[in-house]
């Protein structure tokens, strides 16, 4: 499992201040939202300069916040490609190899699904096409199931995605998916997100929330994903970060006693 940090778990701090975080907490690399650097106007020399100087690997989240790539208005649908193809360009200027991208939901009601999907399949055609030119992967996210939300099932998802060239991936966020239904049915995963999450604080460290973390993790450590560790985070000392990692390591510790308990009685 490689591990990443998101950026956004570090709102506030320039880049130089990421890679130390991340460098002390050995982690192998960070996600950076694009829009979080347009935001905090990140150079994107220095972000090469600085991530090769602590040894990190990079990828990049596209902008989505307010992005919908099959609206209904052809206007906003261009607009959001455009910010995606944006995020493209960012990414092959810092080198980063991998973006994650959102699929878009309906504008109407769920008798306009074939519609959103039609315009949905165009718009991935547009994308598979400058990902291929930049030699970059992209990793289309399963979404939760909310109204209006789309891809919200592995079924759905595959159904995009596995006619196209390698350039197209998956990548789900544990918050947001039936364990079973992605492990078993998701196809092209190289990407999943990590956090937990409750009613009141849907941005919540692992081990906090309503998710059975322990389960989880003992079936995806030895995935070979890229491994975001997610949320929104302002503080000083990147507090969330810090419970994340310290879960992790709890976990790991646990299922390590288990595999000496299991060899143990073999003998």
């Amino acid at each position: 499992m490689k591990l990443y940090a998101s950026s956004t778990l570090m709102w506030g701090k320039g880049i130089r201040e990421m890679a130390q975080l991340a460098h002390e907490f050995h982690l192998d690399g960070i996600e950076l939202w694009a829009e979080q650097a347009w935001f905090c106007h990140m150079n994107t020399r220095e972000i090469v300069q600085v991530l090769k100087q602590y040894g990190l690997d990079v990828t990049v989240h596209a902008a989505s916040w307010d992005t919908n790539i099959c609206s209904l208005n052809e206007r906003i649908r261009r607009k959001s490609l455009e910010e995606i193809f944006r995020s493209i360009i960012f990414a092959d200027a810092i080198q980063a190899k991998n973006v994650t991208v959102h699929p878009g939901k309906r504008t109407l009601s769920a008798e306009w699904t074939l519609w959103h999907e039609k315009i949905l399949n165009q718009s991935l055609d547009q994308l598979e096409e400058i990902a291929n030119h930049y030699g970059i992967t992209l990793s289309v996210e399963l979404m939760e199931e909310v109204d209006k939300e789309l891809i919200t099932t592995a079924a759905a998802l595959n159904r995009f995605i596995t006619h196209r060239s390698e350039a197209i991936q998956t990548t789900f966020h544990i918050t947001h998916i039936s364990l079973d239904n992605v492990l078993n049915d998701l196809q092209r995963v190289n990407k999943m997100y990590l956090r937990d999450s409750t009613l009141e604080q849907p941005h919540a460290p692992l081990g906090d929330g309503k998710i059975k973390q322990k389960q989880f993790l003992e079936r995806i450590m030895n995935k070979d994903y890229i491994t975001v560790l997610d949320g929104f985070d302002t503080s000083e000392n990147a507090w969330m970060l810090q419970k994340h990692l310290s879960y992790l390591e709890t976990c790991r510790q646990a299922m390590e006693e288990i595999k000496f308990e299991v060899f143990s009685n073999k003998r």
